[in-house]
C-alpha cells in the first residue's frame, strides 16, 4: 500500500527544538531510508498516480502539515538541494489579525517549561483550581485507550488532549492558556513571525514546484462535530485563500488532526479535492481522501 510520511516540526540555532521536532540531518536520514527502500516521488506525481489509480505499493511522498516556519528555514533548502518536492497544507486562519492559537498554544508549553510533564502540572492544577467541575468529569471520562494509535503521545500527553479535545469548551482552554502565558509572560507577537511561514515563503515553495494543498481554514480540534455547512465554510475560506493568494486551484489537502466524518469527505468533493491524508497510518486506503500517513518521528526511530 502506498502512504505518506508526516512531518511537522524541526529545531536548528534559530528554532528551538521541541517535543516531537527533528533536525535537519534527522530529515536527510529518512530521506535516504525511503529512497534506499521505497520509490519515494515528488507531489505532483504521487497525486496524479493516485487520480490516475496508478498508484503503486512502494510509492511514497513527503507531506508537511501547518505552514510553519521551521519547515521553510530546514527542510525546504534540503528538499531543494535534492531535487524532491513535496505537499504543504496550509490552514489559512494564520494570516488572520486573530489567528487560531494551536500553534501559539504549542510554542508556549515547549519553550516556557523545562519540560512538556511541568507545563502539563501547571495546566491541571489551574484546571482544578479555577474549573474544578470540569477537572472532575476529565477525571470522571478519561480513557486510557484515548489516541492510542499515535505511539509517539505519552501518557501525560494523551491525558492532557483528552480534557482540551474532549471535556474542556474553547472558551475555558483558552482562558486557561493565555492565563498561564500571562502568569510566564510570553511573547505573543514575536511568537506569530517566528512560527509561520509568509506568502513570500509560500510562493517560493509553489516556484519550486511543491504542492500546496487544504488544511482547514480555522484548524478546529473537533471539525466532524461541524455540520456540512459549517465545515463547507470552513474549507471554501480556505480553498479561496489560496486562489486569492496564489492562484491555485488545489486538489490535495490533510485533515486536522486526522479527524473527518461523511460531511467532511462530501465537501471535499464538492470543492473538487482529489486526494487527501491521514494523520495516522491505514492498513488499506478506504478512499483517495484517505491516504494514511506515518509520522516522521516514528519514522526516525525506526531508523535507528
Amino acid at each position: 500500500m502506498s502512504f505518506a510520511i508526516m512531518f511537522h516540526h524541526f529545531h536548528n540555532k534559530f528554532h528551538k527544538k521541541t517535543q516531537g521536532s527533528i533536525s535537519g540531518s534527522q530529515l536527510q536520514k529518512i530521506i535516504e531510508y525511503l529512497q534506499s527502500r521505497y520509490n519515494l516521488i515528488n507531489s505532483h506525481e504521487f497525486c496524479q498516480k493516485v487520480i490516475d489509480k496508478k498508484i503503486k505499493k512502494k510509492d511514497v511522498c513527503l507531506t508537511f502539515d501547518d505552514c510553519l516556519k521551521s519547515q521553510f528555514d530546514i527542510a525546504f533548502p534540503i528538499l531543494k538541494k535534492k531535487n524532491i518536492s513535496a505537499f504543504f497544507f496550509i490552514y489559512s486562519s494564520i494570516f488572520d489579525p486573530k489567528p487560531n492559537n494551536l500553534e501559539i498554544f504549542r510554542d508556549f508549553r515547549n519553550t516556557k517549561f523545562s519540560n512538556i510533564d511541568k507545563f502539563y502540572e501547571c495546566f491541571f492544577n489551574l484546571l482544578k483550581k479555577n474549573y474544578f467541575q470540569d477537572y472532575l468529569l476529565f477525571e470522571k471520562k478519561f480513557k486510557r485507550n484515548y489516541l492510542m494509535k499515535y505511539k509517539f503521545y505519552t501518557l501525560s500527553d494523551r491525558k492532557f488532549r483528552f480534557c482540551r479535545d474532549k471535556i474542556l469548551s474553547h472558551n475555558i482552554y483558552e482562558k486557561i492558556m493565555f492565563l498561564l502565558m500571562k502568569q510566564k509572560k510570553y511573547n505573543l507577537r514575536n511568537a506569530k513571525i517566528k512560527l509561520f511561514m509568509s506568502k513570500k515563503n509560500i510562493k517560493s515553495l509553489i516556484k519550486n514546484q511543491n504542492s500546496i494543498g487544504l488544511h482547514s481554514d480555522s484548524h478546529p480540534i473537533n471539525i466532524y462535530k461541524l455540520s456540512f455547512k459549517r465545515q463547507y465554510k470552513d474549507y471554501k475560506k480556505n480553498y479561496d485563500f489560496l486562489i486569492k493568494n496564489f492562484k491555485i486551484k488545489t486538489t490535495s489537502m490533510s485533515h486536522p488532526f486526522g479527524r473527518y466524518n461523511k460531511n467532511t469527505l462530501k465537501v471535499l468533493k464538492k470543492l473538487g479535492i482529489k486526494v487527501g491524508f491521514l494523520s495516522s497510518p491505514a492498513k488499506f486506503n478506504k478512499s483517495n481522501l484517505e491516504i494514511g500517513r506515518v509520522d516522521h518521528n516514528l519514522l526516525i526511530k525506526k531508523i535507528k
